[in-house]
C-alpha cells in the first residue's frame, strides 16, 4: 500500500492525498495515515492520524487533511507530508506523500504618503506604505524628479536614505531606487535632504514615485509632491556716499 502526493491547493481547502494497494485484497484493508510538518506548520493545515479503508476487491482510497487560512499574504508555496505508519496484513511502501498549499490571501496595496514642505537645508520624510504586512520580503522601486513650475535640479537635493524600522537607523538609496522591505514591516521613511544654497529663489518641488513592487500592488497614491519654500530673498539698500568736493560726482552704493 502507497500513499502518493496531493494535488496543490489553496489555503483554506482540503488537501487529498491517493492511497493506492498494488492490488486488490479480497478483505477490507485498513490503513492509517500520519501528518507531519514541513514548510507548512500547525498554522497552515490540520495535523492528524487518520484510519481510511479500501473496501475489499478495490485497490484505492484517498486521505483527507483540511488546509487552513492562515491570512498573511505573499507567502510562497508551503508543503507537509503524509506516510503510512500501520496497514495489518499488507506491505506498507515507506514513501510519504507530499502535499502542497497555495497562498490563498490577497497581495498588499502599496501607496506613498502625504507630501511635505520644508524650509531649505531641511529634510523632507515620506512614508511608503502597505495596507497589511507579508510573510515575504516587498521591493519597490523609487524615483525622485524635480517637476512643477519651478522643478529642482541636481543641486538642490542631497543624500536619499530610507528606514524599515521607524527612523532608528536609515540606509542609502540604491542607485537602482529598488527598496526592500523585509516580512512583516508594513512603512518606510525614505529621507531626502535638501541644500541651503544660499541663492534667492522662488518655492521650489520635486516628486518622489514608486512602481513596480514584488509581492504587493500598487495602490492609488503612487507620487507625492514636496516643496521646498522660497529662501535667501536678497534684501537691496542704499549706503551713505563718501563726502566729495563741490562740482564731483557723489556716488552712493547699492
Amino acid at each position: 500500500v502507497s500513499v502518493g502526493n496531493a494535488p496543490a491547493v489553496t489555503e483554506g481547502t482540503n488537501s487529498v492525498f491517493p492511497v493506492t494497494l498494488s492490488n486488490p485484497s479480497s478483505v477490507d484493508t485498513v490503513v492509517t495515515l500520519t501528518t507531519t510538518t514541513g514548510t507548512a506548520g500547525t498554522a497552515d493545515f490540520t495535523t492528524t492520524t487518520t484510519t481510511i479503508t479500501i473496501p475489499a476487491g478495490q485497490t484505492t482510497g484517498s486521505f483527507t487533511v483540511p488546509t487552513l487560512v492562515d491570512a498573511i499574504p505573499g507567502e510562497p508555496n508551503e508543503t507537509f507530508t503524509a506516510a503510512i505508519t500501520a496497514a495489518p496484513g499488507v506491505t506498507i511502501n515507506p514513501a510519504p506523500g507530499t502535499g502542497t498549499i497555495i497562498d490563498g490571501t490577497p497581495l498588499p496595496l502599496i501607496t506613498i504618503g502625504a507630501p511635505q514642505t520644508v524650509a531649505e537645508g531641511t529634510a523632507t520624510d515620506n512614508v511608503i506604505t502597505l495596507s497589511t504586512a507579508t510573510g515575504v520580503p516587498v521591493t519597490v522601486t523609487l524615483a525622485t524628479a524635480g517637476n512643477g513650475l519651478n522643478p529642482t535640479v541636481g543641486a538642490d537635493l542631497g543624500a536619499q536614505t530610507y528606514s524599515t524600522d521607524g527612523g532608528l537607523t536609515f540606509l542609502p538609496v540604491p542607485a537602482s531606487g529598488i527598496l526592500t522591505i523585509p516580512a512583516g514591516v508594513t512603512s518606510v521613511t525614505v529621507r531626502t535632504a535638501t541644500i541651503n544654497d544660499v541663492i534667492g529663489e522662488p518655492a521650489e518641488t520635486f516628486a518622489l514615485s514608486i512602481s513596480a513592487p514584488t509581492n504587493a500592488n500598487l495602490g492609488a497614491a503612487t507620487s507625492v509632491t514636496n516643496t521646498i519654500s522660497a529662501s535667501d530673498t536678497p534684501t537691496v539698500s542704499v549706503g551713505n556716499a563718501p563726502a566729495v568736493t563741490e562740482g564731483t560726482n557723489s556716488v552712493f552704493p547699492v
